[in-house]
This record gives C-alpha cells, structure tokens and sequence, in this order.
C-alpha cells in the first residue's frame, strides 16, 4: 500500500462501523453510497467525506450539513484532511 492509503486507512480506522466496507488488500470499498447504509446521519456524513477522499471526488458531501450536525471530534477528522489533504 503506498503511504496515502496507509494513512488514509488508518484514519478510516477510528471509524470501525464505515471501516468494514473497505477491503484495503484489494484496494477497494463495497459501497458507492451509504443511502442504504445502516447508519446514522452523523455517520453517513462520515461515510461521504470517506467515499469523496477514496474516489478523489465529490460523492455528495455537504460540508455545511458536516459543520452543523457532526460532534467536534468527528469535525476535526475533516479539518486535520482539509489542511493536509492526501488521495489514497
């Protein structure tokens, strides 16, 4: 693995019920949305900006909805990304 999806899955790992859906030895989610997700909506924010970060693209995040539902802990995940952004 190269050292952006290194830390890229080290990140994700914090997060152990969105981790599950990625196989990092095949270098590959099971998801493309989490609509269907069992999830809450602090998680499937979570699983966007995941998604969006892993795909190097947008897949439907909101960083407005983020800032104004996600707990700071998780806000800071996004934050420490956007200062130091890196593609797995």
């Amino acid at each position: 693995m190269t050292n952006d999806q290194i830390q890229f899955q080290k990140m994700l790992e914090q997060y152990p019920s969105l981790a599950v859906y990625w196989d990092f030895e095949a270098r590959e989610v099971k998801v493309k949305t989490p609509d269907d997700l069992p999830l809450s909506s602090g998680e499937k924010i979570l699983m966007r900006f995941f998604l969006s970060v892993w795909f190097g693209r947008n897949v439907d995040f909101d960083i407005t909805r983020a800032a104004g539902v996600l707990s700071t802990e998780n806000k800071r995940i996004i934050t420490q990304w956007f200062l130091d952004p890196f593609w797995p």
